[in-house]
């Protein structure tokens, strides 16, 4: 387990992350990108059934990036979590709006996919999400972990309306339909969350292809298992693959190490 240490950031941290392709699909459409010495990390899921799909998660991924370098320069300049969060959450609109003019000019959506990264500074992590792959926190000690980001999906309508329970959501139709992708009709609509983290806290970020398979417990269960983050991404892939790996399967796995 390699320590990792970013000057943004006020704790040490472990990460690792795994993409696979599952058990049904022929191709991978997930991407990620870990980048420890920004403390920035990004996973994207390419939309199923597009033309453009795994383009447009590379897209998401690399132009993420160099938002996050032109982002965390600033904030060095200015050390302000707030402003770091917006000035985040307004990168990753002008990235999926400019995918959408040059990607899909006569509005039929060929280039399509989810966002979710993750960017460390001082005591906090700035989540910005678009679509349904998701984040969560496991905080030391807890047995459940909490999920962060709201899923853009037609199902999350219905659960918040309460015509579904979340439990009846897991297998509804309705869950795979996105509100809300990188690559929509613009102006882009990503959420941004900025969370407290403490020595011992994990945190998932997550393609639906692996909370599709397992429930949070499961995945809590998981990232208990092992120091090793490698072997925890490792085992979090082995066990959604058991459970049938209907989907492409990635995630990102950090931990918060004490001072």
């Amino acid at each position: 387990m390699k320590a990792q240490k970013t000057a943004y950031f006020s704790f040490a941290f472990c990460v690792a992350g795994q993409t696979d392709i599952g058990c049904l699909r022929e191709q991978n459409q997930d991407e990620l990108s870990l980048h420890p010495e920004l403390g920035f990390f990004v996973l994207s899921d390419g939309m199923g059934g597009l033309d453009k799909g795994t383009v447009a998660a590379q897209y998401v991924c690399e132009s993420m990036l160099e938002m996050a370098r032109i982002c965390l320069s600033d904030y060095a300049l200015n050390p302000n979590i707030d402003s770091f969060a917006t000035a985040m959450q307004t990168s990753a609109q002008l990235m999926s709006d400019h995918l959408s003019r040059s990607g899909n000019p006569d509005k039929r959506v060929s280039y399509g996919a989810t966002l979710v990264c993750l960017t460390l500074a001082s005591n906090k992590a700035v989540i910005v999400s678009l679509g349904d792959s998701r984040a969560y926190l496991l905080p030391r000690y807890h047995k459940t972990p909490r999920q962060i980001t709201e899923d853009h999906t037609i199902a999350e309508l219905l659960i918040q309306n309460g015509d579904l329970t979340r439990e009846q959501a897991r297998n509804h139709p309705s869950a795979a339909q996105l509100t809300a992708f990188a690559g929509m009709t613009p102006p882009a609509t990503p959420d941004v969350f900025v969370i407290d983290v403490q020595a011992g806290d994990r945190i998932l970020l997550c393609s639906d292809g692996l909370y599709g398979q397992l429930c949070d417990r499961d995945i809590a269960r998981t990232l208990r298992s092992s120091k090793n983050p490698d072997r925890v991404c490792q085992r979090l892939v082995e066990r959604a693959n058991a459970s049938g790996g209907n989907d492409n399967v990635s995630m990102v796995y950090l931990k918060i190490l004490p001072d």
